[in-house]
């Protein structure tokens, strides 16, 4: 008997040996894929001569996003000089020099022509929308490029150091926020002229697609384009919704089309966003169910109190970003997400469906739209000043954060949740703690 025993636990670990063997010779094949993958994409010629760059203009400056059809490892810029509009461009560049300052390059030399992307014309025309609506109203104008086309350009200074410093700069960059409003807004247009079940959901990605594509796919709109689209696909197929598959799925796309998107500061913290709401808040919620939760009747109260702990999770898993990169310490900001962000999400709402109703030429709204808005932008930009004058929202500091800080911070993080995870489990129902 014991020895029948003996040869099944000699098979078992056989078995688990062969299966570690044979994951792990898979992941190194995988990787090496990769960095060939990488190596293919990657432009490694120099900067000289004649060069054909794919730039996204936004003001006096372009940002290149490939040279001769290839990716860049680092953040390379152009002088605007022809004033070429917002949008995404094919130019015949003449490289003359270039500088390079922390780590940015700056290619000086002369456009020899261009090709403009078709879609522009689209871009160009919701900007019209906005430049006759808004145009006397300089915050409000540079808000609404901002926030529905992504045009950054107009956005001063002093007000993006604002937005910052508040934490509400998520709410001026084209993020999962938007995309929802644009999903839930057309989804209502629908029911109301009793749309079929499949047919909102597919005209509502067909939307969902068009207006990704004419603002830009970049790596942050495409994290977020993803995983509204896996959404909404699950619905017309009437599967289960998982945010988890859909994070993996959005990242394992988005490195496969630009390996160096992941050293995208903007896509890093996206992706840390949605990893603090996926994975990190409903491990606060379920702690904190008994203890707080559930001692709150249902209403605004209930969701103020979520809303708190939802800003806060996001706001830990973040903040080491900001060490590294801002040498800023985010420290009460998150606070003010319970006003500015159902505040500035109604604003981003208000825009998007005056552009609508714009594009369907029912400019008979524009008045009474404008003064809404007007009233709705003032309170928001009243809060985001006051807020600004506030102390302790976030710190500067003098040390500088390695890599190491970073890693050692977030495998805390992660030891943290399993406990917290742990905890959870002992004073509420195994089932309904699997957050992981």
């Amino acid at each position: 008997m014991q020895k029948n025993i003996f040869f099944l636990k000699r098979e078992e670990n056989g078995k688990i040996i062969k299966n570690f063997s044979s994951t792990l010779l898979s992941m190194i094949f995988l990787i090496w894929l990769f960095v060939l993958y990488v190596n293919f994409v990657t432009y490694k010629g120099n900067f000289e001569g004649i060069r054909t760059l794919y730039v996204k203009m936004d003001g006096g400056t372009g940002t290149v996003l490939k040279v001769n059809n290839k990716y860049l490892k680092k953040k390379i810029v152009i002088k605007n000089s022809k004033n070429l509009s917002y949008g995404f461009y094919l130019i015949k560049y003449e490289i003359k020099n270039i500088k390079e300052k922390s780590g940015f390059i700056t290619l000086n030399g002369k456009i020899l022509g261009y090709k403009e992307s078709k879609l522009n014309s689209i871009r160009k025309y919701i900007s019209d929308i906005f430049d006759e609506l808004f145009i006397t109203e300089n915050n409000l104008y540079a808000f609404s490029k901002t926030a529905v086309l992504g045009e950054k350009s107009y956005m001063s200074k002093d007000m993006n150091d604002k937005f910052k410093y508040t934490g509400l700069a998520h709410l001026t960059v084209i993020s999962g926020t938007h995309i929802s409003l644009v999903i839930m807004g057309i989804i209502k247009i629908l029911d109301k002229i009793n749309a079929g079940y499949k047919m909102k959901y597919i005209l509502a990605l067909t939307v969902l697609t068009f207006y990704c594509t004419v603002i830009g796919m970049s790596s942050g709109i495409l994290r977020a384009y993803i995983m509204g689209a896996i959404m909404i696909l699950a619905r017309i197929l009437f599967e289960q919704e998982d945010s988890k598959k859909s994070l993996l799925i959005s990242a394992i796309i988005i490195v496969v089309l630009n390996p160096y998107s992941i050293f995208d500061i903007s896509v890093q913290l996206s992706y840390a966003a949605v990893i603090a709401i996926i994975f990190v808040y409903p491990v606060f919620e379920k702690v904190f169910k008994e203890k707080y939760f559930d001692k709150i009747q249902d209403g605004i109260w209930k969701d103020t109190v979520k809303l708190l702990f939802l800003s806060l999770s996001v706001q830990i898993v973040s903040t080491p970003l900001f060490l590294y990169y801002f040498d800023k310490l985010p420290l009460f900001s998150f606070l003010l997400n319970i006003i500015g962000v159902p505040l500035g999400t109604v604003l981003i709402e208000f825009l998007f469906g005056t552009v609508f109703l714009n594009i369907l030429k029912l400019s008979i709204f524009n008045s009474i739209l404008i003064i809404f808005l007007k009233i709705i932008y003032n309170a928001f930009e009243g809060f985001i000043y006051i807020g600004s004058k506030l102390p302790f929202l976030q710190t500067e500091i003098s040390i500088k954060v390695n890599i190491y800080f970073v890693i050692i911070y977030y495998m805390l993080l992660l030891i943290i949740l399993f406990s917290m995870r742990d905890r959870c489990r002992s004073y509420i129902n195994a089932i309904d703690c699997k957050v992981f």
